[in-house]
């Protein structure tokens, strides 16, 4: 019996509807998953094999492409000089606590950064390279579901460091932007010249601390005492760490600045640790004050 020209027709229509349907369930199963926004301040812990340990405090910065116009992160990971800080700290029941500025890799230099790196998906795998002094590290680990945190990771240094470090273990978190009002006592005002703490003649009335969105600290102290001033310095922020400048009686005042919790687990304390970077690793800190409630 022939076939209607109108039913051959509609069988055709209907074999190419399936041939697109199947295609455009394919294509559909082919998209790639958006890669997540890790930038912003992150804080990693780097634990030696010879148990020393490293903060290393970070602008952390992520590239982006665009998709369909719109910009969207592209995993590609980095800090500049400018972006990262090397601490030396203990660890105080769990809470850290820094010992200097600089690292453990010495002499300290300004050869420092991270990256190349980058995080293949989310909760996936972070990848990246960090220098500290000129010493070159590669770190690899498995971030958090909601890729706040490095959960486990390990460094291990390249061929030809100098440093003693040859690599351990490294996890890592975001951190909150700096903000709090402190008091305590510190070095006069510009204080090159500390050897103890009976040398910590300044009040601190209060000294308040706070980030903007830019990423740029502003530390504000009223201090009674050797000064009766209120005093203002600015700078860059990394990670828990911050640089701060500013002007006393005509003479720079530069501070290395870190924030820190102090104590054991569920009693810590919020302070301030600072020391003048016209020689960070032997002065003693400048200030260290405690933050008010």
């Amino acid at each position: 019996m022939p076939v209607s020209p109108k039913i051959v027709a509609a069988m055709v229509v209907l074999s190419i509807s399936g041939v697109l349907l199947c295609c455009g369930g394919s294509s559909s199963s082919l998209v790639s998953q958006p890669l997540p926004k890790i930038s912003g301040p992150w804080e990693f812990i780097a634990v030696s094999s010879s148990a020393s340990l490293t903060a290393i405090d970070v602008a952390l910065q992520e590239g982006s492409t665009l998709v369909n116009g719109v910009p969207t992160p592209d995993g590609q990971i980095s800090a500049d000089s400018q972006q990262i800080t090397f601490l030396s700290v203990s660890d105080v029941s769990q809470s850290i606590n820094a010992t200097g500025f600089g690292g453990n890799c010495l002499p300290v230099t300004l050869s420092n950064s991270l990256g190349p790196g980058s995080i293949t998906a989310q909760g996936g795998t972070l990848n990246f390279t960090f220098t500290e002094n000129g010493n070159l590290f590669n770190v690899t680990g498995t971030m958090s579901g909601d890729d706040t945190q490095l959960v486990t990771g390990t460094y291990t240094a390249q061929m030809g460091n100098s440093c003693a470090d040859s690599g351990g273990t490294i996890t890592g978190q975001t951190v909150p932007k700096l903000s709090g009002t402190f008091t305590g006592t510190m070095c006069p005002l510009p204080g090159t010249s500390c050897a103890s703490k009976s040398d910590f003649t300044d009040n601190v009335t209060s000294a308040t601390l706070s980030d903007s969105s830019s990423g740029t600290a502003t530390l504000t102290f009223i201090l009674t005492g050797t000064d009766n001033t209120t005093f203002t310095m600015t700078g860059p922020v990394t990670g828990n760490a911050f640089s701060v400048t500013g002007t006393f009686q005509g003479q720079p005042v530069i501070f290395y600045g870190y924030y820190e919790q102090v104590g054991h687990p569920g009693s810590t304390v919020g302070t301030l640790y600072l020391v003048n970077a016209v020689n960070p690793l032997t002065s003693i800190a400048s200030l260290q004050i405690l933050q008010i409630p």
